[in-house]
């Protein structure tokens, strides 16, 4: 019993010293993405340097997510608050830990997930020819804790894969010979986003044709990893007693992809937890098909749209949400985003 007692000690006291050496090593030589339209780190990042308490909508999922929805649009119309704490190709069991890490800072009514991801096909996203830089900014800029272990171990099969991306300058090696001044003096803790997680995708061409999804009537079974993730995401907010809307944003989405939502709107209505799909309103938010940045993704001019489409639907359905139509920060944030917005 005493040499196990040894043991254990000598193991936890070299996890310590291993931590201690390898954080501030990650701090400097961990991929950021800082400037630029996907500024993820400053968006990830920057949501733990929120003000407590501050967002009554959370908007999670992938980029389906955060080029859909602006914060600011829907503050400006409404004066709610909210974020979105949304990375690229953000697996369900990615959402389920960003939930968990958001509610230890916000107490928000309702949950908007955005539910691309559940019509995925992969368990894993670390196949031969992934690129990393996009596959994997949903554990890049998360902060080390439990949480981010249990991810890791749902996003890799093997543990030396789950270790880099607990620690990713082992998995980009390229940051050896790619360092630049800013990986030495960014801090995480003044890390802010002004457009609340919002990614603004300038207008592109060719215009993008819409498919008649809603002519898809069958229901395909999800992947099951993904059936149980969004099952396991319902729960978690009933749990916490916080409102879910499971939604499609507008996404010209494929004749196959719509028999796979169909199942999610089976799932969404079997828990009582309400589901729409914005694929088919394009005349009523009044978008069309030159509103897209690329095939799947609504441009800034399309997002602005939407999101006051959106904002209105959220007024009407809950019209007790806790507002701050006066916010001087938030009013700065909306003149940053508008400049922004004319220069397009």
């Amino acid at each position: 019993m005493g040499d196990k007692l040894k043991f254990f000690c000598k193991t936890v006291v070299f996890l310590l010293l291993l931590a201690l050496i390898l954080v501030p090593v990650q701090r400097v030589m961990a991929r950021k993405s800082l400037s630029g339209t996907w500024d993820m780190t400053n968006k990830v990042a920057g949501f733990y340097n929120e003000e407590e308490d501050q967002f009554e909508v959370m908007f999670f999922g992938p980029s389906h997510a955060y080029a859909a929805f602006s914060p600011l649009v829907i503050w400006e119309e409404t004066g709610i608050k909210s974020y979105v704490f949304s990375t690229q190709q953000q697996p369900l069991w990615a959402t389920y830990t960003y939930i968990k890490e958001a509610l230890k800072t916000q107490s928000p009514a309702l949950i908007v997930l955005e539910c691309r991801m559940a019509l995925g096909d992969k368990e894993y996203y670390m196949e031969e020819g992934d690129d990393k830089a996009v596959t994997y900014p949903y554990m890049d800029d998360l902060p080390l804790s439990w949480n981010k272990v249990e991810l890791a171990v749902q996003s890799a099969p093997e543990p030396e894969e789950r270790f880099g991306l607990l620690f990713n300058f082992m998995m980009y090696h390229s940051r050896w010979n790619d360092l630049h001044r800013e990986d030495f003096t960014f801090r995480r803790d003044e890390a802010r986003d002004p457009y609340k997680g919002f990614v603004m995708l300038e207008p592109q061409e060719p215009l993008q044709p819409r498919p008649a999804s809603e002519t898809v009537t069958q229901a395909v079974p999800l992947l099951e990893k993904n059936q149980y993730w969004l099952e396991e995401i319902i729960k978690l907010c009933q749990e916490e007693g916080i409102e879910l809307w499971l939604i499609k944003s507008p996404s010209n989405l494929e004749l196959e992809e719509k028999a796979l939502l169909n199942t999610v709107e089976e799932t969404a209505r079997r828990y009582n937890v309400p589901f729409h799909d914005f694929n088919v309103d394009y005349a009523d938010i009044g978008l069309d098909e030159s509103m897209f940045f690329d095939a799947h993704h609504l441009d800034a001019l399309g997002a602005g749209k939407f999101s006051r489409y959106f904002a209105h639907i959220l007024q009407s359905a809950r019209p007790n949400l806790k507002t701050d139509p006066g916010d001087p920060v938030w009013a700065a944030d909306l003149e940053v985003y508008q400049r922004a917005l004319e220069g397009m």
